[in-house]
C-alpha cells in the first residue's frame, strides 16, 4: 500500500516520503507505536517507494516527494509479502525471537539485491527479542550494507536495549482519530459505518482493536467478560474473585500453546475494556451508540455497580492487564489480577 492510501499519520509520512526522494533516510530505524495503528503499512509503503518500477514523483507542492505507484510487479509482490528483496523476521510459537532466526537474515542482507535498488529486513515485534538476539544485531545496525535498511516495527521501545535503540532512528506513530478509524473500516474492510463507528469509538485510537471488535471476533470473549463483571460487581472478597478469574482464564481445560492462551487473554481484556466503555456510556447519559448494544440491558444493570469513577480505575488496570500479557507474563496471573482490580 503507498502511502498516499494510507490513513493518517501525514505528518509523518511526509517526512519519510522526503527522506527517501533526497536519499538521506537514516540505514536503520526504529518504527513505533500503538497496535493497530498501521505501522506494517508504513513498513511496505516505505519498501514500495524505495524499489517502484514507475514511483510517482511529487513536485515542491505535493507532500509526498515520492511514492510507490502501487500497481507495478514490484509493488504488487511487496504488498503479497513475496518480494525477495523484502526480508522479515517475526516471533517463533513460543512468542519470542531468538538469536538463531536473526543471524540467517544478517547473512542474506550483505548478498546481492535479487532486482530492488534497496533491500528492506523487518523485524516486527522487535520487542520480542531476547538480549541474545538483540546484541547479535548490534553490529550490523552500527554498519549495515550499503544497498540495505534495517526497519524494526515495535509497539514496547522501552523492552529494546539502550544499545539497539541508540542505533536506530526513531519515529513515532501515535493513535488514530476515530474518523480515520470509520474510514478504514468503512473503505477497506466494507464494514457497515453504523457499526463502524460504535466500534471505532471503543477502539482506543485503534483501527486494529476496531476491525476485531467490528467483525465479531470479540463475540466469544464477551460472555466471559460480561461473566467476570457480574461476579465481581457482587462479590467483595478476594476468593469470590478468584473463582470469577478461573472462568476468565482461557486454555484451562486444553492443550493451547502459550502464545494462543496468551492471544485469547488479550482478546476477552479488550472485550472487557468494550463492555466497560459501554458502561461508562449508560452511567454519563451520553448520546453515544453503545459498541454493545444487544447487551443494553446487562450493562443497565451493572451501571450501578461501576459508577462513581470505578470502571475508569477499571479500564486503567486492564491497560496495565494488557500490557502485562505483552510482555509475556503468566495468563493466570493477569486473570488473577485483573478479577482483584476491577
Amino acid at each position: 500500500m503507498p502511502f498516499s492510501e494510507i490513513v493518517g499519520h501525514r505528518a509523518l509520512l511526509t517526512l519519510v516520503s522526503r527522506a527517501i526522494a533526497r536519499d538521506v533516510l537514516p540505514p536503520s530505524l526504529l518504527i513505533s507505536g500503538p497496535d493497530g495503528v498501521g505501522k506494517s503499512l508504513v513498513v511496505r509503503a516505505i519498501a514500495q517507494a524505495m524499489n517502484c518500477q514507475t514511483p510517482r514523483i511529487g513536485d515542491d507542492s505535493e507532500t509526498l516527494a515520492i511514492d510507490g505507484c502501487g500497481n507495478c510487479s514490484v509493488c504488487s509482490r511487496i504488498e503479497r509479502g513475496i518480494f525477495p528483496d523484502v526480508l522479515s523476521v517475526e516471533p517463533n510459537d513460543n512468542n519470542e525471537i531468538r538469536a538463531p532466526d536473526v543471524r540467517p537474515v544478517l547473512d542474506q542482507s550483505s548478498y546481492r539485491l535479487f532486482e530492488g535498488r534497496r533491500r528492506i529486513v523487518v523485524i516486527d515485534q522487535a520487542e520480542l527479542m531476547n538480549d541474545f538476539a538483540q546484541s547479535s544485531l548490534l553490529k550490523t545496525l552500527e554498519e549495515p550494507p550499503s544497498t540495505t535498511e534495517f526497519v524494526l516495527v515495535t509497539t514496547r521501545p522501552d523492552m529494546l536495549l539502550d544499545t539497539v535503540r541508540s542505533r536506530c532512528s526513531q519515529l513515532r506513530f501515535g493513535y488514530l482519530t476515530a474518523d480515520d478509524i470509520v474510514a478504514v473500516l468503512v473503505q477497506r474492510h466494507g464494514v457497515d459505518e453504523r457499526t463502524a463507528r460504535p466500534a471505532a469509538v471503543t477502539s482506543g485510537g485503534s483501527a486494529g482493536r476496531a476491525l476485531i471488535a467490528a467483525s465479531g471476533e470479540l463475540a466469544t470473549s464477551r460472555g466471559v467478560a460480561l461473566e467476570l463483571l457480574d461476579k465481581v460487581s457482587t462479590t467483595r472478597d478476594a476468593r469470590g474473585r478468584l473463582e470469577g478469574a478461573k472462568v476468565f482464564t482461557p486454555g484451562k481445560q486444553s492443550r493451547q500453546a502459550p502464545a494462543a492462551v496468551r492471544k485469547e487473554l488479550r482478546f476477552r481484556l479488550m472485550a472487557l475494556t468494550s463492555l466497560l466503555r459501554d458502561i461508562e456510556v449508560i452511567v454519563a447519559r451520553a448520546r453515544v451508540p453503545l459498541a454493545n448494544a444487544d447487551l443494553e440491558q446487562p450493562l443497565k444493570r451493572l451501571a450501578g455497580a461501576f459508577a462513581d469513577g470505578r470502571s475508569r480505575r477499571a479500564l486503567s488496570a486492564i491497560d496495565e492487564a494488557i500490557d502485562a500479557i505483552d510482555r509475556n507474563a503468566s495468563p493466570k496471573v493477569v486473570a488473577d489480577w485483573i478479577a482483584c482490580q476491577l
